[in-house]
């Protein structure tokens, strides 16, 4: 079978990334290499960037709400440094944004092609290739469908442009930098004395890709840790003779095993001592591979200590047309109602305005009651939704709206206040309070900036973050908790929260939605993919290589 031909340049470049194999060196590439750490003219390379020999316009945009095949590359220069532009362009198979995956066809009649997948429904495939292409495929029309580990992008442009034309073509990547709105916060003064990271499990209790930490209900030396691709819940007990880790349910066989899918969240009811319920959002594949995030209730024995094989009770089923921006979360809020972070469902910046369509759960904080039902549904919708009283097509499940990726979500213990971390699009990660019936402005704005007016309604509002950073801070927010904890004084009431891909952490403290302090604490030793807190109020970190910290704030004084 013939490929698909391969033409013009696809950056994929994102926090969560596959990871291909190495390659050895090549002289040739070498030479490219290092001669574009130090030479280059970024006006010759615009040129280039925009030419026929490069096209590499035919897949980015720079700024703007065009959509492309490729990510646009307004501020790739404050997210990346030069030597890593490098090595993106060079051996662009090296690290993919899973949002920038290639996804390969091969048709009944046996033609191939390649693509970036735009969206999935019932009828069809839609794929955008390397010339920005729109290609519709039926499904009954496609023999195989998968993602492969290969970029759209060519690994070959060094034997497409000379050496200074190279040189040139990252000069002008390395200029592009991003505009920073007056609002935004663009410096964080960092602390003289950081927060420290103390070890919680023992190494050899490692974990694999986990992306959850709680405490156990009615246990002072019990937590749970969920990992995302195993689709297992594990119980960590705290003993003075050392670490137990002992399963406590394998979901492999419900969940979807993709590289960034699987399980995302866990919650114990708030009567989870007398019920013994818990709950797990998690992915799925239905048939034709559709990508869906279901959020479904479990039980556990008796004591508490396992999970107890009663059938899986699947609550509500989310469909989207791609395979991210699923959301992140579930958690019961001081109401006692079960709240859902869903996200946009993609693809990138949210084209058919699905976090500002209030007839989707996509981009939205869902609330519903899982102590009781409704006709025809799992649960019951609590009376004080906003759009309770809502006749036609809207979701009466909404709490809030207009999110792109609600990745993580809490409630402040002593004031009830809910906070989100909202992960961003092209240029600014956001961290904000949320109160019942918001529009939280994905995607007429992202951060406090304007993104497109394409869904704009009248008269609708729209709320400010209480906090956005740009690139050069960090990529993909992780929110955390308030701290309500004994121990660190200096730190009561401050907002917690971190940057998965950077690792830094940082403080804050608000007072009526407005900005008072921000500070960054420390920078992690592990990528930040959760925070937990303990019955105490301490607070933890989840490292997605595998290790949970406690983090010690004793020592350091937010001022």
């Amino acid at each position: 079978m013939k490929l698909a031909p391969r033409l013009g340049i696809v950056l994929c470049l994102f926090p969560l990334t596959l990871i291909a194999q190495p390659k050895k060196k090549d002289p040739a590439i070498e030479r490219y290499r290092q001669h574009a750490q130090e030479h280059g003219n970024a006006k010759r390379g615009k040129k280039l960037f925009n030419g026929k020999k490069a096209r590499c316009s035919a897949c980015h945009a720079v700024g703007g709400s065009e959509r492309k095949a490729g990510p646009d590359l307004q501020g790739i220069a404050d997210k990346y440094q030069r030597a890593a532009l490098i090595n993106h362009v060079l051996e662009p198979s090296t690290s993919i944004l899973a949002d920038y995956a290639t996804t390969l066809i091969v048709t009944e009649k046996g033609i191939t092609l390649t693509g970036i997948l735009r969206k999935r429904n019932d009828r069809e495939v839609q794929l955008v290739n390397d010339q920005g292409k729109l290609l519709r495929l039926p499904l009954g029309d496609i023999q195989l469908e998968k993602k492969t580990k290969k970029s759209l992008m060519p690994d070959d442009l060094h034997k497409a442009v000379t050496v200074d034309q190279f040189g040139d073509l990252i000069a002008y990547m390395a200029s592009l930098k991003q505009p920073i709105n007056r609002k935004v916060t663009a410096a964080i003064p960092e602390l003289r004395e950081p927060i420290r990271f103390v070890p919680f499990n023992e190494r050899k209790h490692d974990f694999k890709l986990p992306v959850w930490f709680s405490a156990l209900p009615g246990s002072k030396d019990k937590f749970v840790v969920a990992e995302q691709q195993t689709a297992k819940v594990w119980l960590l007990h705290k003993h003075p003779s050392g670490d137990r880790k002992t399963l406590f349910v394998d979901l492999d066989s419900e969940v979807s095993d993709g590289k960034f899918e699987g399980v995302i969240g866990f919650a114990f009811h708030p009567d989870f001592i007398r019920n013994r319920k818990y709950y797990i959002d998690h992915n799925i594949r239905t048939k034709g591979k559709k990508f869906s995030t279901v959020v479904i209730e479990r039980q556990a024995t008796k004591d508490l200590s396992r999970d107890a094989g009663v059938p899986t009770r699947r609550l509500i089923h989310i469909q989207q047309d791609t395979d991210v921006h699923c959301g992140g979360m579930v958690g019961f809020g001081p109401d006692g109602y079960l709240y859902i972070g869903t996200g946009d469902g993609g693809p990138q910046k949210d084209p058919e305005g699905h976090g500002q369509n209030t007839e989707l759960l996509l981009g939205k904080v869902l609330r519903i009651d899982v102590n009781r039902r409704d006709k025809g549904l799992q649960y019951a919708i609590p009376r004080t939704n906003p759009f309770f009283k809502s006749q036609g097509k809207t979701r009466r499940e909404i709490f809030a709206y207009g999110f792109r990726q609600a990745w993580r979500f809490s409630w402040d213990p002593l004031s009830k206040e809910m906070w989100v971390g909202d992960v961003g699009q092209n240029l600014y990660e956001e961290v904000s309070l949320i109160k019942v019936g918001e529009n939280h402005g994905w995607n007429v704005f992202e951060g406090f900036n304007k993104f497109s007016d394409k869904y704009r309604k009248p008269g609708r509002k729209f709320v400010m973050p209480i906090i956005a950073y740009p690139r050069k801070l960090g990529v993909s927010v992780t929110g955390g908790y308030v701290y309500r904890g004994r121990r660190s004084p200096s730190y009561y009431g401050a907002y917690i929260f971190g940057d998965f891909e950077t690792k830094r952490i940082w403080a804050l403290k608000q007072s009526n939605r407005q900005l008072l302090k921000v500070r960054q604490i420390g920078t992690s030793p592990q990528k930040i993919v959760s925070f937990g807190v303990d019955h105490e109020g301490e607070i933890y970190l989840v490292g997605y290589e595998g290790a949970i910290y406690r983090l010690d704030l004793s020592d350091s004084v937010f001022e």
